[in-house]
């Protein structure tokens, strides 16, 4: 089961205008092309693939929302933001 954007706490702070569609069965965001952080297809996208491939507990997409925060702002691959989330998923993080 796919994660929507109305599943989405933090939906607002994400560009939605070009009416995009993203399917699990369809690669849209391949492991190389930039990840832009404010893209909401791209964000559910990129949950949806966690979710699928982890296999872990990855079905808190508030808390990947949340931790997106503290993404560093360098331009990152999907690739890169999927492991800095897998390799910080059991860390404290301080929200303000």
């Amino acid at each position: 089961m796919n994660i929507t954007k109305k599943e989405l706490m933090l939906k607002s702070r994400y560009n939605w205008s070009d009416g995009r569609s993203v399917t699990l069965d369809n690669e849209f965001f391949g492991d190389q092309f930039i990840f832009e952080r404010h893209d909401g297809i791209q964000l559910l996208s990129l949950i949806n693939r966690l979710i699928e491939r982890q296999g872990i507990s990855f079905r808190l997409p508030l808390k990947i929302e949340e931790m997106l925060i503290f993404l560093p702002e360098k331009r990152l691959t999907h690739l890169q933001v999927k492991l800095w989330l897998i390799h910080n998923w059991n860390r404290g993080m301080v929200f303000a």
